[in-house]
């Protein structure tokens, strides 16, 4: 990957961003339906939003935003429908994280405790067939939850099944039941090699660890039992309308294959952007491991520019993209979830596997520049302002807009999106 940050403060020069008043987070109960805006698909923030659909490729699936706990705008491919599930790839990592920090808070795992003490390092059934059983011993929940372990993926030629060129032989590699990651728990702590530096970030692809650690100290429940115990129904998710890939041992992937709808993926990130409240008199998880989760752990802009990392969430410095500060999780071709505190939005994504990495890049960029672009807003239309219709909202979107958020579109989004692509994807 080339890195160019003095092409990046060129592109930045001159630019000037909107100054966003901190917005208290709106607490909704979660548990509920969630409730659209009066203004619903109909303000120029969605109007901004859906032109960015219209001008993007046909493989987004959904997209929605939520502000200040209500519906603003929302799309879904006139090929499915709002129910349909898809899998969030490694979106399902903070997943991981939530059940982790809930088990930390009720203290059956600490942060600082090793792999050696969750699974018992006397207990040579399980270590005997560790080829680095020391080094994996002694790594702790924090570093695995901050990818600071040193752990690193094993070759991508280690999976010969697997066409590393065609995205579309990656999905099918991890549907359904199949042991990507490790097919029980030793073949899980053996998966990873010793490859990294300890204490820098070095993103890991793949691990089935977490699941086994949540299994260890739950009683004896898998990821999905706990969560369909003691979180999906305090926001609003029935556990039966969704699905979880797992391997043939019947342990839930921690790294990817929870299957989701936008409604599910946005009740998820209010949950955080509430600090873990579902309701004003209901808690998930603490505030303190919330935080926690979405401040920066480590330095990520190695990996991208701008970019830091919590517990298993992103964090993107978007004051780079005219937007404010964004924390995300994310997961391969495109889904997201992201929250602003500033702005209080919480913005979901599903795609298609399947576009070329500069079309991919393009589209989060019109995506998200639309929905947390501090210029943008979904209060709807004052008086005397009439909404565009459908083929005015596609013109604006290719042409003549001259909404804020397209201006900035237009002014310096085509320069540092330019600058971007050529970053990441190069």
């Amino acid at each position: 990957m080339n890195l160019y940050p003095s092409l990046i403060a060129t592109a930045l020069l001159g630019v000037s961003f909107t100054v966003t008043v901190t917005a208290s987070p709106s607490i909704v109960d979660l548990s509920a339906e969630l409730q659209y805006s009066d203004h619903h698909n109909v303000s120029p923030g969605a109007e901004a939003l859906l032109g960015a659909i219209g001008a993007s490729s046909d493989n987004i699936r959904t997209s929605m935003v939520l502000e200040h706990g209500k519906i603003v705008t929302s799309y879904v491919r006139d090929d499915l429908d709002a129910s349909d599930t898809y899998n969030i790839y490694s979106a399902t990592k903070s997943w991981m994280s939530l059940i982790v920090g809930m088990l930390i808070d009720e203290g059956s795992l600490s942060l600082d405790e090793k792999l050696g003490d969750v699974f018992d390092s006397n207990n040579s059934s399980v270590w005997a067939n560790v080829e680095e059983a020391g080094y994996v011993q002694s790594v702790t929940i924090e570093e695995i939850l901050t990818m600071k372990s040193g752990l690193v993926d094993p070759p991508l030629e280690t999976h010969s099944d697997v066409d590393w060129e065609d995205p579309t032989s990656y999905v099918e590699s991890l549907g359904g039941v199949h042991n990507y990651g490790g097919a029980d728990l030793v073949d899980s702590l053996d998966y990873l090699d010793v490859g990294g530096t300890r204490g820098e970030f070095s993103y890991v692809l793949v691990s089935q660890i977490l699941g086994y650690v949540v299994l260890e100290r739950s009683g004896g429940r898998t990821p999905r039992e706990f969560a369909n115990e003691r979180i999906f129904p305090l926001i609003g998710i029935d556990p039966g309308k969704i699905e979880w890939d797992e391997n043939e041992e019947g342990m839930q992937h921690s790294f990817t294959g929870l299957r989701l709808n936008p409604d599910q993926m946005a009740r998820f990130g209010q949950l955080f952007l509430q600090r873990g409240l579902a309701s004003l008199g209901s808690r998930v998880v603490s505030e303190e491991y919330v935080e926690k989760s979405l401040s920066t752990q480590v330095g990520a802009s190695s990996f991208f520019p701008g970019m830091s990392y919590g517990y298993l969430f992103w964090k993107i410095d978007g004051a780079m993209m005219g937007m404010g500060s964004m924390d995300c999780a994310q997961g391969f071709g495109g889904q997201t979830i992201c929250i602003n505190d500033e702005l209080d939005r919480v913005a979901v994504l599903q795609m298609d596997v399947g576009l070329s990495e500069e079309e991919y890049g393009m589209t989060m960029f019109r995506l998200a520049l639309s929905a947390f672009s501090p210029a943008t807003t979904f209060e709807g239309y004052g008086d005397g302002e009439e909404n565009a219709s459908d083929d005015e909202a596609e013109d604006s979107a290719e042409g003549d807009d001259t909404s804020d958020s397209s201006i900035m579109r237009r002014t310096f989004g085509p320069l540092l999106l330019a600058v971007i692509v050529s970053l990441f994807f190069d």
